[in-house]
């Protein structure tokens, strides 16, 4: 087989099964070329040999699902090894690290809301305005990564894979998080001093899984300028 058939195979899974994930479309264009190769051993074309082995694998819909089952998979791997790199936070190559951020929040945090103001007027702001932009940016992803197999034409506006998606998907739960436990302990009344720890201890736990996403975000696109530090 020819290396222009090989790539003949990938586009047709990409423009005629419409599959999305590039993984999926490598794993299965191996597959389809061991099968295309036998049947031209037995002097069909190409194209029919071809189109016999999108029948054998149950037409393109049924690749459609066996795609659906790789992104599950791949959602539930991403997700454990984003919590075994939080987990490695408090290792001894990251425990010095660790140990700054979480101290200077902390610092922060206790200054700010035992101190001033703060917490209670621009920190707000900026915890209740970067979810919702999250929100934002998530819905147009989710949006393109649900409807792209069925209209092939937002394919122009941009693709959207798991390996993207995941990371916008972590990030805005970080975020929603936050918000989610800064209005739980603004509503509960308690003496200034205790709510100045609870928000210290929000924002430290914060520092901790997000320094867990910074680190998946380098293990998975090493070469990214969006984060170097190791």
């Amino acid at each position: 087989m020819t290396q222009t058939q090989h790539i003949a195979i990938a586009k047709f899974l990409t423009e005629h099964c419409h599959l999305i994930e590039t993984p999926f479309i490598e794993e299965m264009s191996d597959h389809f070329a061991d099968s295309v190769e036998e049947k031209m051993a037995c002097r069909l074309s190409f194209k029919k040999a071809l189109e016999l082995t999108l029948e054998e694998f149950g037409g393109a819909k049924n690749l459609q699902k066996m795609e659906w089952t790789y992104r599950k998979q791949f959602f539930k791997r991403e997700m454990r090894t984003w919590w075994k790199l939080v987990k490695r936070q408090f290792a001894m190559a990251k425990l010095l690290r660790t140990l700054l951020v979480v101290g200077f929040i902390t610092v922060a945090s206790l200054n700010y809301r035992l101190v001033s103001d703060f917490l209670g007027t621009s920190n707000w702001k900026a915890v209740s305005f970067t979810p919702k932009l999250w929100s934002l940016v998530l819905g147009v992803m989710l949006t393109l990564f649900l409807l792209q197999p069925f209209f092939p034409s937002f394919k122009k506006i941009g693709v959207v894979q798991s390996p993207t998606l995941f990371k916008t998907l972590l990030c805005f739960l970080h975020w929603a998080t936050l918000w989610l436990l800064y209005v739980s302990i603004d509503a509960i009344k308690m003496p200034m001093h205790w709510q100045g720890f609870a928000y210290a201890t929000m924002w430290s736990i914060f520092a901790v899984l997000f320094l867990g996403y910074l680190d998946y975000v380098q293990k998975t696109n090493p070469d990214s300028k969006y984060y170097q530090l190791r």
